[in-house]
């Protein structure tokens, strides 16, 4: 099948979902909320917005351009390539720190290429340089570098097709993930409104022995007033854990915060295209500029993950013959998560 055909279904108005695309969906989203499976019509309830994700998410994999060969070969013609890496050697490191791409080749013996994404975090600073202004050189002038930090290669697949459809599917596990993140924070307010109730019934309770001990010393008004602002404090208290819901309702609310979030894709994520014009010193080059520099569009994408990243994202292409032996890499690279 063509990958613009997987896409897009030719002669509808809009991408849609197979039942095969949902049901490989909804095993991504079972498999990291199990629970999931015990809540009333569970799949017929999230079919809907699985499929309206899965369109979602196949519009922003099919509006990112085609992959491009990162190999030191191809650096000097590459103005995207000069701006990631410093150097060619550069984009030999970074495909070595890459235990996936590694692994992926060890066990595709007779593969001679990979595709994966290169994700990295673009950063901008502010520097004093020299520009051409007016046909004069000028110095200590006020310039933005763009630099790009933190790269990783950690999705991968045996071609560019696999590796988007692959991409889809990780989104429908992102926006998955965002939803339980909402539900452990729900239960981690009901702990801390238990414990709030559990004090504010301790301290009604010492109040309700005026007279006994050293509390004999407070005044009936004190009390008294004391005694209402508790007892404000445990309606209110008692309002926000009824809000949550019961305990016994934990499946109900996965399975609602589930369907909100899927629902909602695009609030959460997103891929924004930003074309730059930068000089051979990764200086942003300003319009109107008299200097020469060389365009490149950067594919910022927004995810949802703790704290929210947005990271600068390119498919590549990567040769087996750029791999580094085995034991060259930097310790702890293992670590890395895109």
């Amino acid at each position: 099948m063509r990958l613009l055909d997987w896409l897009f279904n030719r002669g509808a108005s809009e991408p849609r979902a197979s039942r095969e695309d949902v049901r490989q969906a909804l095993g991504r989203i079972v498999a990291i909320a199990p629970q999931v499976r015990l809540a009333s019509r569970y799949e017929a309830r999230l079919a809907p917005v699985i499929g309206k994700t899965l369109g979602f998410a196949r519009e922003l994999v099919v509006a990112l351009p085609p992959p491009r060969d990162a190999t030191p070969g191809a650096w000097a013609d590459d103005p995207y390539l000069r701006a990631m890496f410093a150097t060619p050697e550069d984009i030999v490191s970074v495909i070595g720190q890459s235990h996936e791409v590694r692994g992926w080749f060890d066990g595709h013996y007779t593969a001679y290429h990979v595709h994966a994404v290169l994700s990295s975090r673009m950063v901008e600073r502010r520097v004093l340089g020299s520009a051409l202004e007016g046909g004069v050189m000028r110095t200590d002038v006020a310039r933005t570098t763009i630099g790009f930090e933190d790269m990783r290669m950690r999705i991968c697949a045996e071609s560019d097709e696999a590796l988007r459809r692959d991409i889809v599917l990780r989104i429908v596990e992102q926006l998955t993930l965002e939803a339980m993140a909402r539900v452990t924070a729900r239960e981690a307010q009901r702990d801390a409104l238990n414990e709030e109730r559990a004090l504010l019934t301790a301290r009604m309770q010492m109040l309700g022995r005026h007279g006994a001990g050293m509390s004999g010393l407070v005044s009936s008004v004190e009390t008294s007033g004391e005694m209402a602002r508790l007892q404000r404090d445990v309606a209110e208290n008692a309002a926000s854990l009824a809000a949550l819901g019961s305990r016994a309702q934990a499946v109900e609310v996965q399975l609602r915060t589930l369907v909100d979030v899927l629902a909602q894709p695009a609030a959460l994520i997103g891929v924004t295209p930003r074309t730059l014009c930068i000089n051979q010193m990764n200086l942003l080059v300003e319009e109107g500029s008299d200097e020469c520099g060389a365009e490149v569009t950067v594919q910022l994408a927004r995810m949802p993950m703790q704290p929210p990243q947005t990271r600068a994202v390119q498919f590549v292409r990567i040769a087996r013959r750029d791999m580094p032996p085995a034991g060259t890499t930097l310790d702890g690279a293992e670590h890395w998560a895109l």
